[in-house]
C-alpha cells in the first residue's frame, strides 16, 4: 500500500502540472478575420481616401508590475503576460455614409470596409468574426454620433468601452448639440440608466442599437476603442469619476459581491459566508442597488469572484484592496490592469473548476471552488 503522504504529494503535483498546462494552450478562437471582417481597412488608410481623423491622445505607454499583485492560493499567475506596453493613439473618425451594425457595434465604411480600430479587434483582428452578410441597414439623414462598442449589453463594456467614447468626442472639439442622432446601447439596468443620464445625453436623439440590425448615416462620427482589450488608460478613470456624481467619503466598507447568476459562480460559496461575516464583510448584491458608484467609492476592501460587477472599481479610491476570486479556467487580466491604473491593491485566489477543462483552450464557463482556509488567511491579512 503506498504511503499516504507520498500519494498526496503525487496528487498535488499532478494537479498543479495540469493547471499550469491550461495556460500554454493556443486559442482555437483566434482563427479570423472571418465574414465581413475579411474586407477590413485601418483608419490611417481609410483617411487617405475619404475619412477625416481627429487625434485626441497619442500612443500612451503602459507599465504593468506583476509584483503588485499578491497571490493567496497555490497557483501564481503572471497577468502581465498578454498585456501590451503601449495603447495606440486614440481619436475620432468622420465617416461619410458610415454604417454601424448590431449591439456589437460593427462599424463599416460606406463601401463596406470593416474598421477594426473602432472595436476591441484593433489589436486582435484574428478574433474578428463578423457575420458573413450585412444585416438590414436603415438609412438615416443627418449626422450621427456612435457610442457603440463590442458586447455593449455587458455592463463592463457598456461603462468603460461605450460611455467613455463621449470623452474622445468632446475632446476632439465636437458637441452633442452638433449631431442629429446618437446611436447608443440601451442601458441594461436602473444603475446603468442613472450613470447614462448623468452624461448629458439627450435621449430624444438616441437610436438604440438592435440585434442583427444597423444604421447608415449621411455622416457618422465614431471613435477608436478607448484603449485595448483589458487595457484602460488613466483618462478613462478620470472621466468616469468626474462625470458621475460621487459624494466625498472615507473608504470604510468591506464588501463581498456574490455572483448569483450566469456562469463561473463559486460552487461552495455558502462555506465562505461564515468567514466573511467573521471579518466584518457585508453581502452586497449590485443587482439590487440602483446606484452602484457611490457604494464602491466608499469601499475599503472588496472581495468578489471575477465578473462585470467589478467594473465599478473605476469609482474606487486609491488604496482600496481587492481580493479577486478566479476560476482556473478563466484567468483574465481585466481587473489586475484596472487596479494598477486606479492605484488599488490587487490580491487573488485561483480556484479549481467543478468540471475538468477540455484540452483545447476556449471560453470556460464552469463554476469553481475556493478553499476556505486560503480565504481565511487572506482576509486575516487584508483587515489587519
Amino acid at each position: 500500500m503506498p504511503d499516504p503522504v507520498s500519494l498526496l504529494h503525487r496528487i498535488k503535483r499532478k494537479t498543479l502540472n495540469q493547471l499550469r498546462s491550461w495556460f500554454d494552450r493556443s486559442d482555437p478562437e483566434a482563427c479570423g478575420p472571418t465574414g465581413l471582417a475579411k474586407n477590413w481597412i485601418s483608419y490611417q488608410d481609410y483617411c487617405q481616401q475619404e475619412g477625416t481623423w481627429y487625434l485626441v491622445y497619442p500612443s500612451l505607454s503602459c507599465y504593468w508590475d506583476k509584483n503588485r499583485s499578491h497571490n493567496w492560493g497555490k497557483l501564481s499567475v503572471d497577468f502581465t503576460k498578454n498585456l501590451r506596453s503601449h495603447i495606440p493613439e486614440t481619436g475620432v473618425l468622420e465617416i461619410p455614409k458610415g454604417q454601424v451594425m448590431d449591439i456589437q457595434g460593427y462599424t463599416l465604411t460606406g463601401n463596406d470596409f470593416f474598421l477594426p480600430d473602432l472595436s476591441y479587434h484593433r489589436n486582435r483582428l484574428e478574433y474578428a468574426h463578423l457575420p458573413s452578410v450585412k444585416y438590414p441597414i436603415e438609412k438615416i439623414e443627418g449626422t450621427c454620433f456612435s457610442l457603440m462598442t463590442n458586447a455593449s449589453n455587458n455592463y463592463c463594456h457598456f461603462l468603460l468601452d461605450s460611455l467613455t467614447r463621449l470623452h474622445l468626442f468632446e475632446k476632439a472639439g465636437f458637441s452633442l448639440d452638433q449631431v442629429d442622432w446618437i446611436l447608443a446601447p440601451k442601458p441594461i439596468s436602473e444603475n446603468a440608466w442613472n450613470i447614462f443620464r448623468q452624461l448629458g445625453i439627450n435621449e430624444s436623439k438616441c437610436i438604440w442599437s438592435e440585434r442583427q440590425r444597423g444604421i447608415q448615416a449621411d455622416r457618422l462620427i465614431a471613435t477608436t476603442h478607448p484603449g485595448l482589450q483589458a487595457h484602460y488608460p488613466r483618462w478613462v478613470v478620470d472621466f468616469m469619476q468626474q462625470r458621475v456624481k460621487l459624494e466625498p467619503s472615507q473608504p470604510q466598507r468591506r464588501l463581498y459581491i456574490p455572483r448569483k447568476t450566469g456562469t463561473r459562480k463559486i460552487a461552495n460559496e455558502s462555506e465562505l459566508y461564515p468567514l466573511l461575516k467573521k471579518y466584518g464583510f457585508e453581502l452586497y448584491n449590485p443587482d439590487q442597488e440602483p446606484y452602484q458608484p457611490q457604494v464602491f467609492h466608499e469601499a475599503a476592501i472588496i472581495v468578489a469572484p471575477h465578473g462585470a460587477a467589478l467594473t465599478n472599481l473605476v469609482f474606487c479610491q486609491p488604496g482600496t484592496k481587492l481580493l479577486e476570486l478566479m476560476s482556473a479556467g478563466h484567468l483574465k487580466p481585466y481587473f489586475f490592469a484596472l487596479s494598477q491604473v486606479i492605484g488599488l491593491e490587487h490580491h487573488y485566489i485561483v480556484g479549481a473548476t467543478t468540471e475538468p477543462l477540455p484540452k483545447r483552450r476556449g471560453l470556460c464557463k464552469f463554476d469553481f471552488t475556493i478553499e476556505p482556509s486560503l480565504l481565511n488567511k487572506a482576509l486575516a491579512e487584508l483587515v489587519s
